[in-house]
């Protein structure tokens, strides 16, 4: 059978571009190399796709991330082959743990297992942290592999993929069948009826229910709504569920947690969890939390903590059978009553934990307090609706606590494999989803240490991101640690930094040193409005507790 399908003479590198922009892709965070540098020449002949030159690879993939997060768009990352590729692995990794879409195009050598020179074996590397990978082998594959690379990635369970495509490839000239925008099939993954029945008759029996909202929520956000204003359930969250139903939200539970939230958890005798893994950050590594309490879990992915008893398992997409749930509450006219003695309990504990202290500090030191230097910040900027970015420490916990999120796209932060390193970078990126908003990256002295050359990306693009350092001349978390459960040795926690300002003044952005709460709000209203970067260097106590 003779095709009609009309080919036209092209390039591996032309057909790579071609397939971005039918796409609509418009971002691209990279680092070029000689691997790729066909499709770098391609894209500087055209002008639907901008790309960003970032000063690492692991930074490229996480402002991929932050764009990702917040555009709702798949992030798109290319790199040369070697160390560019393997560089990008941490920020895989994260995409991979907190489900965002990214596709990582990859250069590679010619023939791998002959020591070539930047030879390294992306397939076998990123087995384990990629939903898939493809190495490209011929130039027929190009177009098969592109399409099925954005449909993984986008289709839910979301995350990242890596193309692996050789150099002599990208050169070829070649025919080619045109290029179509690739077809994601929406996800209706729904349950059997028998489940919706068990799950509404074991809520119905239980006297102490609570929902607990995860990042796997992300898009079920009004019929989570409507489910607790049917019911009258109290809601929790997780570090990933911020922002979907916050304000619906007695609190974030887990080890970093609040108490007021965890004891709701402890109290309760039924937990509708929805789109939760319930990890170690959550559990904290034992069943101590729910060991009184039937756990219904709903979720698309099977990956529960092996050491969670779980009382019924769902799996299938979340907002589906939330949607069955509540037409079968309608069709039945089912009423919910919530004992009021389960009311007045929580209130107990409302009360016990009013006003509650997130940190302790030593009260010798006159230095500033992370938690009341957060608290400030948070008074200053919350009439902008800011989007914020953490890194990963003592000041991410403190800022999941204190900063209001509308939308989950309102803070960001690396949740599953927590890396450090991730909020600045992420800040850019979701700076370039959302140019309009007020982008603020709360962070530490190390975490800000493992990404600052990306400064010089914020100098080129002129990225207005407000830089919040922690400074405490330590890795907070790590000492808090060493004095919890190492008899209060410290060894290798406490650290000399360089001085922040000197070196935001060498990339030609404003640095500001803040010593007292004076300066703080000083520096606040006279920097935050302004449209450029601005690293706000805050020096707080040595040593907190949170």
């Amino acid at each position: 059978m003779i095709s009609n399908t009309k080919t036209k003479l092209t390039s591996g590198a032309k057909l790579f571009v071609d397939f971005l922009v039918s796409e609509n892709v418009d971002k691209i965070f990279g680092y070029p190399g000689a691997a790729v540098l066909p499709i770098y020449d391609e894209l500087g002949k055209q002008n639907k796709i901008s790309h960003y030159l970032c000063r690492h690879e692991q930074a490229a993939v996480h402002m991929a991330e932050g764009y990702s997060r917040v555009s709702g768009k798949t992030g798109v990352v290319l790199v040369t082959s070697g160390p560019g590729a393997t560089n990008t692995l941490t920020g895989i990794l994260n995409a991979y743990s907190d489900k965002s879409p990214l596709v990582i195009i990859a250069g590679q050598c010619e023939k791998l297992g002959c020591n070539n020179f930047q030879e390294a074996d992306m397939i076998s590397i990123t087995k384990s942290c990629t939903k898939n990978n493809y190495l490209i082998n011929s130039p027929s594959d190009i177009l098969p592999v592109l399409k099925d690379a954005f449909k993984t990635a986008q289709t839910a369970p979301k995350g990242p993929v890596v193309i692996s495509v050789p150099r002599s490839i990208l050169i070829k000239e070649f025919e080619s069948e045109p290029v179509e925008k690739t077809f994601v099939p929406k996800l209706n993954v729904e349950t059997k009826q028998s489940n919706i029945i068990r799950m509404i008759d074991t809520l119905k029996h239980s006297t102490r229910p609570a929902i607990l909202v995860g990042g796997g929520s992300y898009e079920s956000a009004s019929l989570i709504r409507e489910l607790v204003h049917i019911t009258n359930i109290p809601v929790v969250h997780t570090l990933m569920g911020k922002g979907i139903v916050e304000d619906l939200s007695l609190g974030m539970i887990g080890v970093n947690g609040s108490n007021l939230a965890n004891s709701i958890i402890e109290e309760s005798d039924l937990l509708l969890t929805l789109g939760s893994r319930l990890d170690s950050r959550i559990t904290g590594g034992s069943d101590k939390l729910f060991k009184n309490t039937k756990i219904i879990n709903i979720n698309l992915e099977n990956n529960t903590s092996s050491n969670i008893e779980i009382y019924q398992e769902i799996t299938g997409d979340l907002k589906v059978i939330l949607q069955q749930l509540l037409l079968y509450i309608k069709s039945q006219n089912i009423m919910f009553h919530i004992k009021f003695d389960w009311i007045d309990k929580i209130e107990h504990i409302k009360k016990t934990y009013f006003n509650e202290n997130l940190s302790v500090i030593s009260s010798s030191d006159n230095r500033l307090v992370t938690e009341n230097v957060l608290n400030i910040i948070h008074e200053y900027t919350q009439k902008y609706n800011p989007i914020v970015t953490t890194d990963v420490g003592q000041h991410q916990i403190l800022a999941s606590k204190i900063f209001e999120s509308k939308t989950p796209y309102n803070f960001l932060t690396s949740g599953g494999l927590g890396a450090m390193g991730f909020g600045f970078p992420a800040a850019i990126g979701a700076y370039l989803a959302k140019p309009d908003s007020l982008i603020l990256n709360i962070t530490g002295d190390g975490s800000f240490q493992m990404n600052m050359q990306e400064l010089g990306t914020c100098l080129e693009y002129k990225i207005p991101v407000k830089i919040l350092i922690m400074n405490n001349s330590s890795l907070g978390l790590v000492k808090q640690a060493q004095k919890h459960y190492y008899g209060g040795r410290i060894y290798q926690s406490d650290m000399i930094n360089p001085d922040f300002v000197q070196i935001a003044s060498a990339y030609g952005i404003k640095g500001v040193t803040i010593r007292t709460v004076d300066e703080l709000k000083s520096a606040l209203n006279k920097y935050i409005p302004q449209n450029m970067p601005v690293i706000f260097d805050i020096h707080t106590v040595n040593f907190e507790l949170v």
